[in-house]
């Protein structure tokens, strides 16, 4: 039974201003603002005033439409039809319900592969924000195609690590492509000239697309630039691009195959990002700012990253897409791990890292905050790391599943017949005086995750808060795997107490 509300009750939320409730709403999905204007008379207008417009397909989404909507339908029609209608009907419901045009400030918009059909609907998407938002602050983020990034990824390039890209052009009869086995990889969209001279771009995140910069490129108060798999588009464009950004501190580089170099030393980066990008030879940075650095490729030579004026990077996330095959490989990603040894937080990816990298591990006396991502490693290797940071306080572990074992692989669990590591083993000076909070994601309850679980919680003696995330399974398991890690804890609290 609804109860009424008290008297002399009002609605202060509907008494707002339309741009307000406009942007509060802004931060639901855009179905879910869009649903807001039937709340009452006073919402049927406020969606006009909702500035954001995202919508985007998840990957492979595309990948079985193709017999449905192409080869056995008679009217031709785009399998991101539904994509389509959602970007026209925001747009044209903002329109309608304000009775003219009201600035944009974000288009989002990702397509799993889209089609050379689509480029017309994208074409006056994009010439309907430019010329509404032509000195408005606007945010774009523009992505052509969904998929892994990395030139080594296996099915998208050669085994061999080669840029053998695999581009369905619109104009073959694929067999792959016809029977929804390989999704559409359309070569190219041709961003309009006009995007490259609006200076209300705060935002710019281009992903599969062709830039062909014009001879003039003014974005004045670009602060956030992302470029993802140019297509056609070589090192000197991108570097243009760069440098036609004087306000530019956010700035992400991924799988340009023809990047050879980035210089960006007339302004002072915040955060910097290279993912893939296996063909540079040398970056040039005024790193005097920098907060974050983010690098995932091939361990590094030694004259890859040049941070000029650099006291220390806080925040830095390491990821190699290939393990070191050899001594010169290892030796560089130890060095390239010194370079950083400042870092006060570190996300590290070691799902290609077998455990012979961790030997020469370096010190990292400033971290407070480590996560490692990937199968879990032995107890030795995280001891190991765990010795070089002496100040931590928050350790995560993102433990993924194993890699398939090959007949070099380590094993990924505790032996069989061998005796596991006590607790005395992992009487680590910074677990028992500062690691204050542990993580644990993707607990599955194996031989290694319950050794290395109960070697952690025995050992954290300071520890005050703990979040172990289960992974799917019987009631019975999973209050098992909760009340022993339970008792771990209370052990070591109880051995602090009688300390």
């Amino acid at each position: 039974m609804a109860t009424s509300s008290p008297p002399g009750s009002r609605d202060r939320l509907s008494q707002l201003p339309d741009f307000l409730l406009g942007h509060v709403i802004s931060y639901l999905p855009n179905k879910e603002a869009g649903r807001a204007a039937a709340l009452s008379r006073r919402w049927r207008d406020v969606f006009c005033n909702v500035h954001t417009v995202s919508f985007g397909e998840h990957e492979g989404a595309r990948a079985s439409d193709w017999t449905t909507f192409y080869y056995d339908a008679e009217e031709k029609k785009s399998c991101s039809w539904a994509l389509l209608n959602d970007v026209w009907s925001a747009l044209l419901c903002r329109r309608r319900c304000a009775g003219t045009h009201v600035p944009l400030r974000r288009l989002s918009f990702a397509f799993d592969s889209c089609h050379p059909w689509n480029y017309v609907h994208v074409d006056q998407w994009l010439t309907y924000v430019l010329r509404h938002n032509s000195l408005q602050e606007i945010h774009l983020d523009l992505r052509f195609w969904l998929g892994p990034i990395c030139p080594r990824s296996k099915g998208r390039y050669g085994d061999d690590g080669s840029d053998k890209e695999e581009e369905v052009d619109s104009d073959t009869d694929n067999s792959d492509a016809e029977h929804g086995r390989r999704k559409w990889r359309p070569c190219s969209y041709l961003l309009p000239k006009g995007l490259f001279s609006c200076i209300g771009i705060r935002t710019l995140c281009l992903s599969n697309c062709r830039m062909k910069l014009p001879k003039t490129v003014d974005l004045p108060y670009l602060e956030t630039l992302s470029i993802t798999q140019p297509r056609r588009d070589g090192g000197r464009s991108v570097q243009r691009l760069i440098s036609s950004c004087p306000c530019l501190i956010d700035l992400t580089l991924e799988a340009i195959a023809r990047l050879k170099s980035v210089t960006v030393l007339d302004k002072r980066l915040r955060r910097f990002a290279l993912r893939c990008c296996h063909n540079v030879r040398s970056v040039d940075i005024d790193a005097s700012e920098l907060k974050s650095l983010d690098y995932s490729g091939l361990a590094p030579l030694e004259s890859l990253l040049s941070l000029h004026g650099s006291p220390g990077i806080p925040s830095c996330t390491i990821n190699l897409c290939k393990a070191p095959s050899n001594e010169d490989d290892h030796d560089r990603f130890i060095r390239f791990m010194e370079k950083i040894s400042d870092a006060k937080r570190l996300h590290l990816h070691h799902r290609c890292l077998p455990t012979m990298s961790f030997g020469g591990f370096p010190s990292f006396s400033n971290l407070t905050r480590l996560a490692l991502q990937g199968p879990l490693q032995s107890p030795s290797v995280v001891r190991v790391i765990l010795e070089q940071t002496p100040n931590l306080e928050i350790l995560s572990l993102f433990m993924e599943p194993a890699v398939v074992p090959s007949d070099n692989a380590e094993p990924s669990v505790v032996p069989g017949g061998n005796a596991a590591p006590d607790e005395s083993s992992f009487s680590i000076p910074c677990l028992r005086s500062h690691v204050k909070e542990i993580n644990m994601v993707h607990y599955e309850g194996d031989a290694l995750q319950r050794t290395m679980a109960r070697l952690l919680f025995r050992n954290a003696l300071l520890l005050e808060r703990m979040c172990v995330v289960l992974v799917r399974g019987t009631f019975a398991l999973q209050d098992a795997l909760t009340r022993e890690i339970k008792s771990w804890v209370v052990a070591a609290h109880a051995e602090q107490i009688f300390l």
